[in-house]
């Protein structure tokens, strides 16, 4: 499943990172390289006479530079708000006692604020830059002086500070921009294996199904065949002692019904899909279905087509058409019934044929049982253009086998 993307997200992409590693490489030069240098000029221009404001800005560079190695350098750049917002606090802190001794320490706020401004949301650090940056200018040069600052000098002060705060808001928007991008990549790249791994189960699901449909064919034509072989082979085993005459025409329908079926093979393997109706229409294919069952097996079978039935779906007629043979098949095979009613009624937008006899009946778990994948299969063939298949009793005794599909206009 594909995670949505969350915009708070911190996480850089390696992209991101190589992006903003220029960037981020000329900070760590001005903010470490303007530290030493201002305090290289302080203690150049205090030499010989070093005392304890030395060595207070000594101890307060080294705090400063080794909280920024460790915030930025040392460590992932990725880090919580509280971790950054600790590392702020404590190398501004630092400022204002080094603006106090020595004022041009006041311009290593201007880095800081921009760093600030990159890092926390903007109605975070705004604010908080606003303020620090005040709090520094006091310590820095006390009131009396900023009080007695030309216009000029502000305008400088406050355009110096306002760039560097525009500058870490635009390095902030560029990251947040990069790595909505790397998120949105990412979702992509997840999707698509997830397009390919349904491309595949689809493919997979439809081999199965042109499996399921190849054995339902070969059911319903070679299945149906061999049966009818089978109860014609014991019938001439019973008359040839006793009957030749009577075998021989027996021999030559089995003789046909088997150049049909090898036929029928062939149409299967070369199309696979079940031959059934071909060019027929359904009237004429299922009265010479019902005429030829009642021939080879003696049943009395009433055949009731309704008119129009001609003109069903193609679909439609071709699974009704295979539910009339697996009926008669499993009449013949199972049922030792002496009458069979094969009826194809049409309603409008409804097609129902039922197959009625007075044998046995189905047992309750008739689909179930070894040996009746065909009904099984006929219901898969039913649902699949739309319909529904019913097995129950018929009444007073018997089984029936009705499949209703409902038809679009």
């Amino acid at each position: 499943m594909i995670k949505p993307m969350n915009p708070n997200s911190k996480t850089s992409t390696p992209e991101v990172k190589r992006l903003l590693a220029g960037p981020r490489i000329g900070l760590h030069i001005l903010i470490l390289g303007l530290l030493a240098y201002f305090l290289g000029v302080r203690l150049c221009r205090s030499w010989p006479d070093w005392g304890y404001r030395e060595l207070l800005l000594v101890i307060l560079a080294a705090i400063q530079a080794g909280l920024y190695l460790k915030r930025c350098v040392l460590a992932a750049y990725d880090a919580s708000p509280r971790a950054w917002r600790i590392y702020f606090i404590g190398s501004l802190a630092c400022c204002f006692p080094e603006s106090l001794i020595a004022p041009y320490f006041s311009w290593l706020a201007a880095p800081y604020v921009a760093q600030m401004c990159a890092i926390l949301s903007p109605i975070v650090c705004v604010p908080s830059s606003i303020l620090a940056l005040i709090a520094i200018e006091f310590a820095a040069f006390g009131r009396a002086q900023l009080a007695s600052r030309s216009p000029s000098e502000w305008v400088f002060r406050v355009a110096v500070y306002a760039s560097w705060m525009l500058m870490g808001l635009l390095y902030k928007r560029i990251k947040d921009i990069s790595e909505g991008r790397g998120d949105l990549i990412r979702e992509l790249v997840a999707a698509k294996r997830e397009l390919d791994l349904a491309r595949d189960r689809e493919v997979e699901l439809a081999t199965l199904r042109e499996r399921e449909r190849l054995a339902r064919a070969l059911h319903d034509n070679l299945g149906h065949t061999l049966v009818t072989l089978t109860v014609q082979l014991e019938a001439v085993q019973r008359l040839l002692p006793m009957d030749p005459d009577r075998a021989g025409p027996l021999l030559e329908e089995m003789k046909t019904l088997s150049r049909s079926s090898t036929e029928a093979l062939r149409r299967s393997l070369d199309n696979l899909r079940a031959p059934g109706l071909g060019d027929k229409p359904l009237t004429r294919a299922m009265q010479s279905l019902c005429a030829d069952t009642s021939r080879r097996t003696g049943l009395k079978i009433d055949c009731q087509i309704a008119a129009g039935a001609d003109g069903l779906p193609p679909a439609v007629a071709e699974a009704l058409w295979h539910v009339a043979q697996e009926g008669l098949t499993n009449v013949e095979k199972h049922a030792q019934a002496q009458q069979v009613v094969v009826s194809l009624s049409l309603q409008p937008q409804l097609a129902v044929l039922r197959v009625s006899d007075d044998g046995a009946g189905l047992p309750p778990d008739a689909e179930s049982e070894p040996g009746h994948y065909g009904l099984r299969g006929l219901r898969e063939r039913v649902e699949g253009v739309g319909g529904t298949l019913l097995l129950t009793r018929a009444e007073p005794k018997g089984a029936l086998i009705e499949a209703r599909v409902h038809l679009i206009a």
